[in-house]
């Protein structure tokens, strides 16, 4: 059966986001983890922290697009510098983008929620350790909120100072 990308999936899925700790759903449309293409959507609920992040592997690139909502995509240096912050949404002419290998980014929705299709080449691979940036927070942590809060209103150039 084929799958619809439309209100009622979306609704759903922010449905699950609602219920979640995390505040944010996914819903693979692959089947196997171990599939050449991974395709996902991703549900996002205002408050949800998504740690900034890399995939080094020379093949781990991904393209993300909004469906739903508004999402501010960050882009940062290796020191946690914003490089670039760009708002990508549906009804606007930047609704995705295609993040290059090693490239350090996090996304937040900026809308109360939001919903993005990720593709990016597979297998599937969980993000190591090392894969998560040492200049922000730990989920989980305190620190988050203030992160958070900060990337609300951030712009290139700047870098979070904990507190």
């Amino acid at each position: 059966m084929n799958i619809k990308l439309n209100d009622d999936f979306f609704q759903k899925l922010i449905l699950q986001a609602d219920k979640s700790a995390r505040k944010r759903s996914h819903y693979n449309l692959h089947k196997e983890l171990n599939e050449p293409v991974q395709r996902l959507c991703i549900a996002l609920k205002k408050g949800t922290y998504v740690r900034p992040h890399h995939h080094p592997e020379i093949n781990k690139w991904e393209l993300m697009l909004v469906l739903r909502g508004i999402v501010a995509l960050f882009v940062f240096d290796n020191d946690g510098v914003i490089i670039e912050r760009l708002l990508l949404n549906q009804n606007e002419t930047l609704s995705g983008i295609e993040i290059k290998p090693n490239t350090w980014h996090t996304v937040i929705p900026i809308t109360d929620e939001a919903v993005i299709l990720e593709i990016k080449e597979g297998p599937y691979t969980p993000t190591k350790d090392s894969g998560f940036a040492s200049w922000a927070p730990e989920e989980n942590t305190h620190d988050v909120v203030h992160f958070l809060q900060w990337l609300e209103n951030a712009e290139p150039t700047e870098k979070y100072i904990s507190h």
